[in-house]
Protein backbone atom coordinates (compact mmCIF):
# COMPACT_ATOMS: atom_id res chain seq x y z
CA UNK A 1 0.00 0.00 0.00
CA UNK A 2 2.57 2.53 1.00
CA UNK A 3 4.63 1.45 -2.44
CA UNK A 4 1.26 2.02 -4.37
CA UNK A 5 0.86 5.05 -2.82
CA UNK A 6 4.53 6.47 -3.18
CA UNK A 7 3.96 5.75 -7.10
CA UNK A 8 0.52 7.71 -6.90
CA UNK A 9 2.06 10.44 -5.16
CA UNK A 10 5.02 10.43 -7.97
CA UNK A 11 1.80 10.59 -10.95
CA UNK A 12 0.62 13.41 -8.66
CA UNK A 13 3.69 15.68 -8.31
CA UNK A 14 5.09 14.79 -11.84
CA UNK A 15 2.19 13.99 -13.79
CA UNK A 16 0.21 17.39 -13.59
CA UNK A 17 0.19 19.79 -16.50
CA UNK A 18 2.20 22.61 -16.36
CA UNK A 19 -0.43 26.12 -17.70
CA UNK A 20 2.04 27.71 -20.12
CA UNK A 21 3.79 30.52 -18.27
CA UNK A 22 3.40 28.67 -14.98
CA UNK A 23 5.91 26.53 -12.81
CA UNK A 24 5.12 24.02 -10.26
CA UNK A 25 4.48 24.57 -6.51
CA UNK A 26 6.97 24.11 -4.05
CA UNK A 27 6.17 21.76 -1.44
CA UNK A 28 5.92 24.58 1.01
CA UNK A 29 3.78 26.67 -0.96
CA UNK A 30 0.66 27.51 0.63
CA UNK A 31 -2.83 27.34 -1.62
CA UNK A 32 -6.61 28.21 -0.79
CA UNK A 33 -9.08 25.49 -1.39
CA UNK A 34 -12.61 24.51 0.18
CA UNK A 35 -12.62 21.94 2.18
CA UNK A 36 -15.14 19.90 4.06
CA UNK A 37 -15.30 17.20 6.67
CA UNK A 38 -16.48 13.60 5.89
CA UNK A 39 -19.33 12.71 7.41
CA UNK A 40 -21.59 9.70 8.05
CA UNK A 41 -25.10 10.05 6.08
CA UNK A 42 -28.03 7.42 5.93
CA UNK A 43 -28.96 6.26 2.68
CA UNK A 44 -31.05 3.81 1.19
CA UNK A 45 -29.77 0.27 1.38
CA UNK A 46 -29.85 -1.45 -2.01
CA UNK A 47 -29.99 -4.79 -3.43
CA UNK A 48 -28.65 -5.06 -6.96
CA UNK A 49 -31.36 -7.61 -8.54
CA UNK A 50 -30.29 -8.59 -11.84
CA UNK A 51 -32.67 -8.86 -14.48
CA UNK A 52 -33.88 -9.58 -18.16
CA UNK A 53 -36.30 -7.63 -20.41
CA UNK A 54 -39.31 -9.91 -21.50
CA UNK A 55 -42.10 -8.56 -23.17
CA UNK A 56 -45.24 -8.59 -21.43
CA UNK A 57 -47.09 -10.15 -24.00
CA UNK A 58 -45.64 -12.69 -26.51
CA UNK A 59 -47.53 -15.08 -28.97
CA UNK A 60 -46.84 -18.10 -30.81
CA UNK A 61 -49.71 -17.29 -33.91
CA UNK A 62 -50.88 -21.06 -34.79
CA UNK A 63 -53.02 -22.58 -37.78
CA UNK A 64 -56.29 -23.87 -37.08
CA UNK A 65 -57.09 -25.06 -40.43
CA UNK A 66 -55.27 -27.63 -42.58
CA UNK A 67 -53.94 -26.50 -46.37
CA UNK A 68 -51.98 -25.35 -48.36
CA UNK A 69 -49.80 -21.91 -47.36
CA UNK A 70 -50.24 -19.24 -50.14
CA UNK A 71 -48.39 -16.39 -48.67
CA UNK A 72 -46.55 -15.28 -45.37
CA UNK A 73 -46.70 -11.40 -45.72
CA UNK A 74 -44.37 -10.65 -42.94
CA UNK A 75 -40.59 -11.21 -42.38
CA UNK A 76 -38.73 -10.80 -39.08
CA UNK A 77 -38.40 -7.49 -37.29
CA UNK A 78 -41.59 -6.04 -39.19
CA UNK A 79 -44.04 -4.39 -37.26
CA UNK A 80 -47.68 -4.99 -37.87
CA UNK A 81 -50.67 -3.43 -36.08
CA UNK A 82 -53.44 -5.23 -34.99
CA UNK A 83 -56.15 -6.86 -37.97
CA UNK A 84 -52.80 -7.50 -40.31
CA UNK A 85 -52.91 -10.07 -42.32
CA UNK A 86 -49.71 -12.33 -41.61
CA UNK A 87 -50.39 -15.68 -43.50
CA UNK A 88 -53.10 -16.64 -46.47
CA UNK A 89 -54.04 -20.22 -46.23
CA UNK A 90 -55.65 -22.03 -49.60
CA UNK A 91 -59.73 -21.98 -48.79
CA UNK A 92 -60.36 -24.00 -51.98
CA UNK A 93 -61.75 -26.78 -50.09
CA UNK A 94 -63.43 -25.45 -47.03
CA UNK A 95 -65.00 -22.73 -49.84
CA UNK A 96 -66.55 -25.80 -51.21
CA UNK A 97 -67.74 -27.07 -48.15
CA UNK A 98 -69.24 -23.63 -47.47
CA UNK A 99 -71.30 -23.35 -50.29
CA UNK A 100 -72.58 -27.03 -49.35
CA UNK A 101 -73.70 -25.90 -46.30
CA UNK A 102 -75.58 -23.20 -47.79
CA UNK A 103 -77.38 -25.22 -49.86
CA UNK A 104 -78.16 -27.66 -46.66
CA UNK A 105 -79.30 -24.18 -45.19
CA UNK A 106 -81.47 -23.64 -48.14
CA UNK A 107 -82.74 -26.84 -48.22
CA UNK A 108 -83.75 -26.88 -44.49
CA UNK A 109 -85.55 -23.52 -45.18
CA UNK A 110 -87.92 -25.41 -47.90
CA UNK A 111 -88.36 -27.82 -45.35
CA UNK A 112 -89.81 -26.15 -42.26
CA UNK A 113 -91.63 -24.17 -45.27
CA UNK A 114 -93.40 -27.41 -46.16
CA UNK A 115 -94.10 -28.92 -42.98
CA UNK A 116 -95.42 -25.62 -41.85
CA UNK A 117 -97.87 -25.80 -44.64
CA UNK A 118 -98.48 -29.48 -43.95
CA UNK A 119 -99.17 -28.42 -39.99
CA UNK A 120 -101.76 -25.41 -41.06
CA UNK A 121 -103.50 -27.67 -43.16
CA UNK A 122 -103.67 -30.87 -40.84
CA UNK A 123 -104.73 -27.85 -37.58
CA UNK A 124 -107.63 -26.86 -39.74
CA UNK A 125 -108.50 -30.17 -40.66
CA UNK A 126 -108.30 -30.99 -36.86
CA UNK A 127 -110.20 -27.95 -36.22
CA UNK A 128 -112.95 -29.10 -38.43
CA UNK A 129 -113.32 -32.92 -37.10
CA UNK A 130 -113.43 -31.71 -33.68
CA UNK A 131 -116.50 -29.14 -34.49
CA UNK A 132 -118.21 -32.06 -36.17
CA UNK A 133 -117.54 -34.77 -33.65
CA UNK A 134 -119.31 -32.61 -30.93
CA UNK A 135 -122.17 -31.91 -33.25
CA UNK A 136 -122.14 -35.93 -33.42
CA UNK A 137 -122.24 -36.24 -29.58
CA UNK A 138 -125.15 -33.99 -28.83
CA UNK A 139 -127.15 -36.00 -31.72
CA UNK A 140 -126.35 -39.09 -30.40
CA UNK A 141 -127.53 -37.71 -26.87
CA UNK A 142 -131.04 -36.73 -29.33
CA UNK A 143 -130.89 -40.41 -30.76
CA UNK A 144 -130.59 -38.62 -34.14
CA UNK A 145 -128.02 -40.55 -35.28
CA UNK A 146 -127.00 -44.12 -34.59
CA UNK A 147 -124.14 -45.40 -33.21
CA UNK A 148 -122.21 -46.60 -35.72
CA UNK A 149 -122.45 -42.99 -37.33
CA UNK A 150 -120.98 -41.84 -34.20
CA UNK A 151 -118.38 -44.29 -34.33
CA UNK A 152 -117.56 -43.33 -37.78
CA UNK A 153 -116.93 -39.64 -37.24
CA UNK A 154 -115.15 -40.00 -33.70
CA UNK A 155 -112.88 -42.35 -35.47
CA UNK A 156 -112.33 -39.33 -38.10
CA UNK A 157 -111.87 -36.73 -35.34
CA UNK A 158 -108.90 -39.05 -33.54
CA UNK A 159 -107.22 -39.45 -37.42
CA UNK A 160 -107.77 -35.95 -37.62
CA UNK A 161 -105.61 -35.56 -34.11
CA UNK A 162 -103.18 -38.02 -34.71
CA UNK A 163 -102.52 -36.56 -37.86
CA UNK A 164 -102.05 -33.07 -36.81
CA UNK A 165 -99.58 -34.19 -33.63
CA UNK A 166 -97.31 -36.00 -36.67
CA UNK A 167 -97.37 -32.77 -39.19
CA UNK A 168 -96.46 -30.62 -35.64
CA UNK A 169 -93.56 -33.38 -34.82
CA UNK A 170 -92.13 -33.27 -38.63
CA UNK A 171 -92.37 -29.13 -38.68
CA UNK A 172 -90.25 -29.41 -35.27
CA UNK A 173 -87.69 -31.85 -36.48
CA UNK A 174 -87.56 -29.69 -39.76
CA UNK A 175 -87.05 -26.28 -37.55
CA UNK A 176 -84.22 -28.63 -35.54
CA UNK A 177 -82.84 -29.43 -39.28
CA UNK A 178 -82.37 -25.53 -39.85
CA UNK A 179 -80.50 -24.87 -36.29
CA UNK A 180 -78.19 -27.70 -37.39
CA UNK A 181 -76.87 -26.54 -41.04
CA UNK A 182 -76.70 -23.27 -39.11
CA UNK A 183 -74.79 -24.17 -36.84
CA UNK A 184 -72.49 -26.44 -39.56
CA UNK A 185 -72.47 -23.39 -41.39
CA UNK A 186 -70.78 -21.07 -38.75
CA UNK A 187 -68.23 -24.12 -38.31
CA UNK A 188 -67.48 -23.88 -42.08
CA UNK A 189 -67.74 -20.16 -42.34
CA UNK A 190 -65.33 -20.10 -39.30
CA UNK A 191 -62.99 -22.27 -41.03
CA UNK A 192 -62.60 -20.15 -43.75
CA UNK A 193 -62.49 -17.47 -41.93
CA UNK A 194 -59.17 -18.78 -40.22
CA UNK A 195 -57.72 -19.69 -43.70
CA UNK A 196 -56.97 -15.60 -43.38
CA UNK A 197 -54.28 -15.60 -40.26
CA UNK A 198 -54.32 -11.78 -38.78
CA UNK A 199 -52.52 -10.03 -35.85
CA UNK A 200 -54.03 -10.38 -32.60
CA UNK A 201 -52.65 -6.78 -31.33
CA UNK A 202 -49.90 -4.36 -32.01
CA UNK A 203 -46.76 -6.16 -32.46
CA UNK A 204 -43.24 -7.00 -33.59
CA UNK A 205 -43.12 -10.16 -35.52
CA UNK A 206 -40.00 -12.19 -33.89
CA UNK A 207 -39.24 -15.89 -36.02
CA UNK A 208 -41.47 -16.41 -39.31
CA UNK A 209 -41.73 -20.20 -38.61
CA UNK A 210 -43.19 -21.55 -41.93
CA UNK A 211 -42.84 -20.05 -45.81
CA UNK A 212 -44.87 -20.66 -48.87
CA UNK A 213 -46.09 -24.09 -50.04
CA UNK A 214 -45.94 -25.18 -46.69
CA UNK A 215 -48.45 -27.36 -45.34
CA UNK A 216 -50.31 -25.76 -42.63
CA UNK A 217 -52.43 -27.81 -40.08
CA UNK A 218 -54.19 -27.09 -36.87
CA UNK A 219 -51.56 -26.38 -34.09
CA UNK A 220 -48.76 -25.90 -36.26
CA UNK A 221 -47.10 -22.58 -35.14
CA UNK A 222 -46.72 -19.85 -38.33
CA UNK A 223 -45.73 -16.64 -36.75
CA UNK A 224 -44.04 -15.69 -33.36
CA UNK A 225 -44.83 -11.99 -32.01
CA UNK A 226 -44.09 -9.84 -29.28
CA UNK A 227 -46.64 -7.06 -28.31
CA UNK A 228 -45.19 -3.73 -28.73
CA UNK A 229 -43.86 -1.31 -26.46
CA UNK A 230 -45.20 -2.94 -23.70
CA UNK A 231 -41.95 -4.90 -21.65
CA UNK A 232 -41.11 -5.92 -17.82
CA UNK A 233 -37.55 -7.11 -16.18
CA UNK A 234 -38.25 -10.49 -14.72
CA UNK A 235 -35.56 -10.79 -11.73
CA UNK A 236 -35.96 -13.30 -9.06
CA UNK A 237 -35.31 -12.03 -5.20
CA UNK A 238 -33.65 -13.71 -2.40
CA UNK A 239 -35.95 -14.71 0.51
CA UNK A 240 -34.17 -12.50 2.72
CA UNK A 241 -35.62 -9.77 1.04
CA UNK A 242 -39.35 -10.99 -0.53
CA UNK A 243 -41.19 -9.37 2.51
CA UNK A 244 -39.45 -5.84 1.74
CA UNK A 245 -41.05 -5.59 -1.68
CA UNK A 246 -44.96 -5.66 -2.48
CA UNK A 247 -46.80 -5.44 -5.72
CA UNK A 248 -47.17 -1.68 -6.74
CA UNK A 249 -43.87 -0.50 -5.68
CA UNK A 250 -41.95 1.86 -7.99
CA UNK A 251 -38.62 0.62 -8.39
CA UNK A 252 -35.44 1.99 -10.10
CA UNK A 253 -34.29 0.09 -13.01
CA UNK A 254 -30.85 0.82 -15.34
CA UNK A 255 -30.41 -0.74 -18.28
CA UNK A 256 -26.60 -0.30 -18.94
CA UNK A 257 -26.60 -1.03 -22.98
CA UNK A 258 -30.08 1.64 -23.82
CA UNK A 259 -29.15 4.65 -21.89
CA UNK A 260 -27.44 5.82 -18.56
CA UNK A 261 -30.44 7.41 -16.65
CA UNK A 262 -32.52 5.10 -14.49
CA UNK A 263 -36.30 4.45 -15.37
CA UNK A 264 -38.69 3.72 -12.79
CA UNK A 265 -40.26 0.63 -13.04
CA UNK A 266 -43.29 -0.73 -11.08
CA UNK A 267 -43.86 -4.41 -9.72
CA UNK A 268 -46.39 -5.79 -11.66
CA UNK A 269 -46.24 -9.56 -9.63
CA UNK A 270 -44.29 -11.44 -7.13
CA UNK A 271 -44.59 -15.19 -7.84
CA UNK A 272 -46.01 -16.86 -4.26
CA UNK A 273 -43.94 -19.60 -4.51
CA UNK A 274 -39.78 -19.77 -4.37
CA UNK A 275 -37.84 -22.09 -6.37
CA UNK A 276 -36.47 -24.39 -3.84
CA UNK A 277 -33.00 -24.67 -6.08
CA UNK A 278 -31.76 -21.24 -5.38
CA UNK A 279 -34.65 -19.88 -2.40
CA UNK A 280 -35.60 -17.12 -4.41
CA UNK A 281 -38.89 -15.19 -5.65
CA UNK A 282 -39.32 -14.68 -9.26
CA UNK A 283 -40.70 -11.01 -9.61
CA UNK A 284 -41.66 -8.70 -12.77
CA UNK A 285 -41.10 -5.37 -13.01
CA UNK A 286 -43.24 -3.19 -15.96
CA UNK A 287 -41.22 -1.03 -17.78
CA UNK A 288 -42.77 2.47 -19.18
CA UNK A 289 -43.08 2.31 -22.87
CA UNK A 290 -40.20 3.92 -24.50
CA UNK A 291 -38.27 3.00 -28.04
CA UNK A 292 -34.92 1.01 -27.90
CA UNK A 293 -36.20 -1.10 -25.45
CA UNK A 294 -35.44 -4.65 -26.81
CA UNK A 295 -36.07 -8.25 -25.28
CA UNK A 296 -33.47 -10.00 -24.27
CA UNK A 297 -31.55 -7.06 -22.51
CA UNK A 298 -29.79 -7.05 -19.15
CA UNK A 299 -31.35 -5.16 -16.33
CA UNK A 300 -30.47 -4.11 -13.04
CA UNK A 301 -33.58 -3.53 -10.67
CA UNK A 302 -32.19 -1.31 -7.58
CA UNK A 303 -34.21 -2.86 -4.58
CA UNK A 304 -34.49 -1.11 -1.42
CA UNK A 305 -33.89 -3.16 1.25
CA UNK A 306 -33.72 -0.77 4.50
CA UNK A 307 -31.14 1.96 5.13
CA UNK A 308 -26.80 2.01 6.05
CA UNK A 309 -24.80 5.03 6.89
CA UNK A 310 -22.21 5.66 4.35
CA UNK A 311 -19.85 8.49 3.46
CA UNK A 312 -20.55 10.72 0.35
CA UNK A 313 -18.09 12.98 -1.05
CA UNK A 314 -18.44 15.16 -4.11
CA UNK A 315 -17.56 13.71 -7.53
CA UNK A 316 -15.16 16.68 -8.34
CA UNK A 317 -13.29 15.67 -5.12
CA UNK A 318 -12.21 12.37 -6.26
CA UNK A 319 -9.22 12.64 -8.36
CA UNK A 320 -8.33 9.95 -10.78
CA UNK A 321 -5.37 8.38 -12.23
CA UNK A 322 -6.11 5.36 -14.60
CA UNK A 323 -7.97 3.08 -13.08
CA UNK A 324 -7.01 4.37 -9.39
CA UNK A 325 -9.04 6.85 -7.69
CA UNK A 326 -8.06 8.99 -4.60
CA UNK A 327 -8.77 12.36 -3.01
CA UNK A 328 -6.21 14.43 -0.89
CA UNK A 329 -6.90 14.68 2.86
CA UNK A 330 -5.81 18.13 4.84
CA UNK A 331 -4.15 16.76 8.25
CA UNK A 332 -4.25 19.04 11.51
CA UNK A 333 -0.98 21.10 10.57
CA UNK A 334 -3.46 22.06 7.17
CA UNK A 335 -1.21 19.77 4.77
CA UNK A 336 -2.69 17.86 1.87
CA UNK A 337 -1.68 14.55 1.79
CA UNK A 338 -3.13 12.45 -1.51
CA UNK A 339 -4.90 9.21 -0.18
CA UNK A 340 -5.89 6.30 -2.74
CA UNK A 341 -10.04 5.43 -1.86
CA UNK A 342 -12.30 2.99 -2.88
CA UNK A 343 -15.65 4.24 -4.52
CA UNK A 344 -18.81 2.80 -4.36
CA UNK A 345 -22.35 4.12 -6.15
CA UNK A 346 -23.04 7.40 -7.34
CA UNK A 347 -26.01 9.62 -5.74
CA UNK A 348 -26.33 12.28 -7.87
CA UNK A 349 -23.40 14.72 -7.85
CA UNK A 350 -21.85 12.29 -4.96
CA UNK A 351 -19.83 9.50 -4.91
CA UNK A 352 -19.93 6.72 -1.94
CA UNK A 353 -16.22 6.01 -0.98
CA UNK A 354 -16.13 2.26 0.36
CA UNK A 355 -12.66 2.39 2.03
CA UNK A 356 -9.60 5.28 2.43
CA UNK A 357 -12.07 7.67 4.02
CA UNK A 358 -13.21 7.69 7.57
CA UNK A 359 -15.93 10.34 9.29
CA UNK A 360 -14.24 13.21 10.96
CA UNK A 361 -11.27 13.11 7.87
CA UNK A 362 -10.87 17.07 6.09
CA UNK A 363 -10.80 16.64 2.60
CA UNK A 364 -10.16 19.06 -0.27
CA UNK A 365 -13.89 19.44 -2.01
CA UNK A 366 -12.37 20.68 -5.24
CA UNK A 367 -8.88 20.18 -6.25
CA UNK A 368 -7.31 21.60 -9.15
CA UNK A 369 -3.66 21.91 -10.69
CA UNK A 370 -2.57 23.93 -7.78
CA UNK A 371 -3.28 20.85 -4.99
CA UNK A 372 -0.32 18.46 -4.73
CA UNK A 373 1.03 16.56 -1.76
CA UNK A 374 2.31 18.17 0.47
CA UNK A 375 1.00 21.46 0.03
CA UNK A 376 -0.51 23.97 2.81
CA UNK A 377 -4.22 24.12 2.04
CA UNK A 378 -6.13 27.34 3.84
CA UNK A 379 -9.26 27.28 3.04
CA UNK A 380 -11.03 30.10 0.85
Amino acid sequence: MVAAAGIILLVASCGEEIPPGTTPLKPSAVVKAATSIAEIVQQPKIYEASGTIQPRTAATVSAKVMGEILQVLVQEGDKVKAGDILVKIDDSQISARRRQAKAALAEANQGVKAAQAAFESAQASSKLAEKTFRRYELLLENESVSVQEFDEMKSRYDQATAGLSQTKSMRDAAQNRIAQAKAALFVVKTAFDDTTVIAPYDATVTAKLKDKGDLASPGIPLIRLEETGFFEVQMVLPESHIHQVNTGDQLSVRIPSFQNEALTGKIKTINQTADPGIRSFQVKVSLPDLPGIRAGMYARVLVPIGETGMILVPEIAVVRHGQLSGIFIVDADSIAHFRLIRPGRMFGDHMEVLSGLKAGDRYVTKPNHTIVDGVKVVDQ
